[in-house]
């Protein structure tokens, strides 16, 4: 059966009358923000406790959000549980609260969830900065390749990074290189970016003085751009939750 036919046949209906009822917007709706089918959706449940990753089929008539069953060997959820779902839209993640409404195994296995009346949405920005603990060298672009330094990047974002250090590694204007390695859906890859120091404080960690260095990103390689990009937008997956550490990762 096609997706659309199939769409057309959900019964809005249920015992409880859910399904039926329409449920009043919020400012911005999940139908406004038009997630595509067959995007990941990730579910998690309290009682009990899990985490399911799915694909959203559909919104029906915004009243109802359309996903495939979890695969799973184990018993699942029942009918009124509560939910939180995850989901990309673009470049926004956006989080809700719902209920499984219908565990269907026809004419394939899916669920059908409470339209959500309230969004929470995190846009992923040219100057969203993540947290990171990233081992790097720092060098001036000098001919002794000793004279490179280790430091250590302690947030990043597409246009520029904070780098620690025990001393100060370079001068406000000075122009620097970056080089670190970095894992992007399993995958190891180096980066090197050029950039300028546009600030250097002074702080301290307990006993110990710590140097750190507001990095701007200048004008890059194509492929270290795109590298650099997943991997900034690996770790703000990480940070908000919708990533952990042995799942894999791809860009929308």
């Amino acid at each position: 059966m096609l997706k659309s036919e199939f769409m057309s046949q959900v019964s809005l209906k249920s015992q409880s009358g859910e399904l039926a009822t329409r449920r009043a917007l919020p400012v911005v709706s999940l139908a406004q923000l038009r997630p595509r089918p067959g995007e990941p959706v990730r579910l998690e449940t309290r009682l009990p406790k899990g985490r399911y990753s799915v694909r959203l089929v559909g919104i029906h008539d915004q009243s109802a959000v359309i996903v495939t069953a979890p695969k799973s060997r184990k018993p699942l959820l029942t009918e009124g549980v509560s939910l939180n779902v995850k989901l990309l839209c673009g470049n926004t993640l956006i989080s809700f609260s719902t209920r499984l409404l219908k565990a269907r195994s026809e004419p394939f296995p899916h669920w059908i969830l409470a339209y959500p009346t309230a969004l929470d949405t995190v846009p992923f920005r040219q100057h969203t900065r993540v947290p990171v603990h990233l081992n790097l060298l720092l060098d001036k672009g000098d001919a002794d390749p000793h004279a490179a330094q280790t430091a250590l990047c302690v947030d990043i974002s597409l246009s520029g990074a904070s780098v620690e250090s025990p001393m100060a590694l370079a001068a406000v204007g000075d122009s620097v290189f970056l080089t670190a390695r970095v894992s992007v859906a399993g995958i190891d890859h180096v980066i090197l970016a050029p950039a300028r120091v546009r600030s250097v404080m002074q702080t301290e960690s307990g006993s110990l003085k710590v140097y750190r260095h507001g990095m701007l990103f200048d004008e890059m390689e194509e492929e270290t751009r795109l590298v650099l990009a997943g991997y900034v937008y690996q770790q703000w997956l990480y940070e908000c939750g919708e990533l952990h550490d042995t799942e894999s990762f791809t860009l929308p």
